[in-house]
């Protein structure tokens, strides 16, 4: 077993071992037997209801990735990248965001894309989902303000750690460092054939940086990234129709728990397991929620999307090989005088 294998196995081993941690704190003074009564009381069909809507949540973000590897002049099938966006999400689950290389690397393998270019726009993709977040979490603040004061006047541990960060002398000593470090590398050894080869790496990304910043399908864009949110909001909203206790909260304060939810998200632990509990049980006991109802909600409705994720990302993963795509133009960019 060489070493990358084993540091892969520890980095999941370490994830894992913290999410179940951060459960264990969770649900350690609860009544066990208490939560899983009320979670069992919980009516499925309703869940099952909004398991579509995560579906379509995928799938708007795997059209979006789309446009972006278009804009590059890459036309590959729509199913592949349907099936890798499904994918990504199931392999995160073995390995923290592990799944966002992994889709990449298939498309490049099936599709015959350069890497370079299905990461760019991946990262692009992505850089677009954190900002759809952080406007989450202002709108959220705007409709309900009272709610993040209650929420770190009873969580200080969190507003403290926060601002730690922040105010820490280490985090600006470190950012000097790396940019003087950059400053050096590329100024003082230039003629260094590795430098020489990030400078050409770093020139393509500049050129296909722009090509993205050209596109002529912003507008889409902007479409397909709310309807993905939106989706992934009904997708967890629907589910406090599923509980007595939740379904008269509103649509407000359903909009605030998923807003912290993907707080917890973005943790990098498997499939935020743990965070994304936290944030939701703390959320909702502020509510006015039962720690113990709040606990069978969180627990039954992570449970039931994770297990459906997975199907998903299975199913894709199991379908892209089949999918049928025209040899001649595998890898081949429309865009005439494309860099490589």
């Amino acid at each position: 077993m060489n070493s990358k294998r084993i540091q892969d196995i520890l980095k999941t081993a370490l994830s894992l071992a913290l999410g179940v941690a951060i459960i264990w704190l969770l649900y350690r003074k609860t009544n066990l037997r208490e939560v899983w009564e009320i979670a069992s009381s919980a009516h499925f069909g309703i869940i099952a209801s909004s398991l579509v809507f995560g579906l379509l949540g995928n799938y708007f973000r795997a059209l979006r990735w789309e446009l972006f590897l278009n804009s590059l002049g890459y036309r590959p099938k729509r199913e592949s990248i349907v099936f890798a966006t499904f994918g990504n999400y199931a392999v995160n689950f073995l390995l923290p965001r592990a799944g966002d290389l992994w889709r990449c690397g298939i498309v490049t393998k099936y599709d015959q894309i350069p890497f370079s270019k299905t990461f760019e726009t991946f990262f692009v993709d992505k850089i677009l989902d954190i900002l759809a977040g952080v406007v989450l979490v202002i709108i959220s603040l705007a409709l309900y303000v009272d709610f993040f004061v209650s929420y770190f006047h009873q969580n200080p541990g969190f507003a403290e750690n926060f601002t730690k960060l922040f105010t820490s002398v280490w985090l600006y000593l470190l950012l000097i460092l790396i940019s003087g470090g950059i400053f050096v590398m590329f100024f003082y050894f230039k003629e260094n054939p590795l430098v020489k080869k990030v400078n050409k790496f770093l020139q393509v990304v500049q050129y296909d940086m722009v090509l993205i910043a050209k596109m002529k399908s912003k507008g889409k864009i902007i479409i397909y990234t709310v309807l993905a949110w939106l989706s992934f909001y009904v997708y967890f909203y629907i589910c406090f129709y599923a509980f007595d206790f939740t379904k008269n909260l509103g649509p407000i304060i359903g909009w605030i728990v998923y807003a912290m939810s993907n707080v917890g998200v973005a943790v990098p632990v498997q499939g935020g397991v743990g965070t994304w509990h936290f944030m939701v049980i703390s959320s909702l006991v502020i509510f006015g929620i039962g720690y113990e109802e709040a606990s069978a909600f969180a627990g039954a409705i992570f449970t039931v999307q994770s297990v459906w994720i997975i199907l998903l990302g299975v199913m894709g993963i199991l379908a892209l090989p089949y999918v049928k795509r025209e040899k001649e133009n595998l890898g081949l960019p429309v865009i005439e005088n494309q860099k490589q």
